[in-house]
């Protein structure tokens, strides 16, 4: 994963932390960022612009 992949993993982390803790979901042992390879699956970004920041 690049940086921005991260930056967004961890974002994502942490907004799935409380809920899923709730339910009894330990993020450490699940494998989000095996679902998370977006640029392995273009199809998923079809009409998604990204802006390059400077």
């Amino acid at each position: 994963m690049n940086n921005h992949q991260n930056a967004i993993f961890h974002q994502i982390t942490n907004f799935l932390k409380t809920p899923l803790a709730l339910l009894g979901v330990d993020l450490k042992n699940f494998q989000f960022n095996k679902i998370c390879h977006f640029a392995n699956h273009s199809y998923l970004c079809k009409g998604l612009y990204l802006k390059k920041l400077k």
